[in-house]
């Protein structure tokens, strides 16, 4: 489930249209690895979506981080987006996440 419809993604991305301005590479970084509960929050906070529609840009941004970090830097400057997108990684399919149950 790493695809938003593209109106939630527009919502979120019009969310965080000021965000950017904290945004560094450290930022990203934890993002990358999947520390996105603050940006979870700000979406649940801002009273916009449903349960159930944060639970959808969660479990999407937790499939694919980059989903996250391309909204955040859709109203950044030039320089900002390069430094952000410079170690872009590329998602890792579901499957090959699951580590096998030893039993």
């Amino acid at each position: 489930m790493g695809v938003l419809s593209e109106a939630l993604d527009g919502m979120v991305r019009a969310v965080f249209a000021y965000e950017c301005d904290g945004l560094d590479a450290t930022a990203v970084a934890a993002i990358r690895v999947g520390r996105t509960d603050r940006w979870v929050r700000s979406v649940a906070d801002s009273g916009l979506f449903t349960e159930r529609d944060v639970r959808r840009v969660e479990a999407a941004w937790r499939a694919d981080p980059e989903l996250l970090v391309d909204a955040l830097l859709d109203g950044a400057d030039e320089v900002t987006r390069r430094r952000c997108t410079a170690r872009r990684v590329r998602p890792v399919p579901a499957q090959l996440r699951q580590v096998p149950a030893f039993g």
